[in-house]
């Protein structure tokens, strides 16, 4: 690590960084409009469309029937569903928001027509379209609250700390490790729901504990005479170098603390998705926390300190003219 030159590669890491959140944007895009969404929505915040088929036990006590009398209006239909439930004379067939509404009207029609026969007319079947807002919007509103607090927070107090040039890049490091988090979710297509919130929050906080460990090392390099002389660039790769494991170590726990939390949960629900979601996601954090923190924020940050440099050498030390 103490010969890599990120300072000197910062032009190359910002490419990486923006190809990559250009297709994470471009892949969310294209989903939304003719897929299921920018993201994989989970069950709790997956807009569908659902055939939902009440029947009377007394006309249909073996429920066997009235699957088979649905599976066949489906495969005339030519569509095909992505799950459904049985409860208490009630069954609901769920289907991508993509398949044509003239079709599953179609189908739940004919279901209707072929449940009525023979003058049972307590059952009936129906079809709906739910659109859901990502928890009705109050979710995605408080969480996103959350998270700019979160980001302010960091802002303010790595300025009392710190530096603003420091509490600049760290602001840029939040900025970027979220987009990079954002953007693995929508290219591998995660299943996501109110999770969501819950792991970019955890991206926050180790984007955090990553920058106070960098540029703590900064500091302390600045501060010594043999290390000062190294300039912008060469205190920057330093302190990465030297705090790689230290950023390193609180992503990976958060995140191995996140997926064994999130596995158990799902474990007690019997949710083999659930599992697969999580640590999917908790992976993506870690990844983005260690990549932004440790490579593209030194990259980006030593700019700054190059440019405080040159302006305190212009503006500060510029020795004066003695007149004749």
């Amino acid at each position: 690590m103490t010969n890599l030159k990120i300072s000197a590669k910062m032009h190359i890491i910002i490419i990486v960084s923006s190809v990559l959140i250009a297709l994470g944007v471009a892949v969310g895009l294209i989903c939304e409009f003719v897929a299921d969404g920018y993201f994989n929505y989970g069950e709790d915040y997956k807009s569908y469309k659902s055939v939902e088929v009440t029947y009377a036990l007394v006309d249909f006590p073996d429920e066997d029937a009235v699957e088979e009398i649905c599976e066949t209006a489906f495969k005339d239909a030519k569509i095909k569903y992505y799950g459904c439930t049985f409860g208490d004379g009630k069954v609901e067939y769920r289907f991508s928001k993509s398949v044509k509404t003239e079709k599953i009207q179609a189908a739940a029609e004919a279901v209707n027509a072929k449940l009525k026969l023979d003058g049972k007319d307590l059952s009936s079947a129906s079809a709906h379209e739910i659109s859901d807002l990502l928890g009705g919007g109050k979710a995605l509103t408080l969480g996103a609250i959350a998270l700019a607090s979160g980001v302010a927070f960091q802002f303010i107090y790595f300025v009392i700390r710190y530096k603003l040039a420091m509490a600049l890049s760290a602001l840029l490091a939040n900025v970027h490790n979220l987009g990079v988090f954002l953007a693995l979710l929508s290219i591998a297509r995660v299943p996501v729901g109110s999770n969501i919130f819950a792991f970019a929050a955890l991206t926050v906080v180790a984007t955090m504990i990553g920058c106070c460990f960098f540029f703590d090392r900064v500091r302390k390099n600045i501060k010594n005479e043999v290390t000062a002389k190294l300039g912008a660039y060469g205190v920057c790769d330093l302190s990465m170098a030297e705090s790689f494991t230290s950023v390193c170590v609180p992503a990976v726990c958060f995140a191995f603390a996140a997926v064994l939390m999130f596995v158990f949960l799902s474990i007690s629900a019997l949710s083999v998705m659930g599992v697969l979601s999580a640590v999917l996601c908790a992976v993506f954090s870690a990844v983005a926390c260690v990549y932004g923190t440790s490579f593209f924020t030194p990259a980006t940050y030593s700019r700054f300190m190059k440019l405080g440099d040159d302006f305190k050498a212009k503006h500060h030390f510029k020795k004066p003219v003695k007149k004749a």
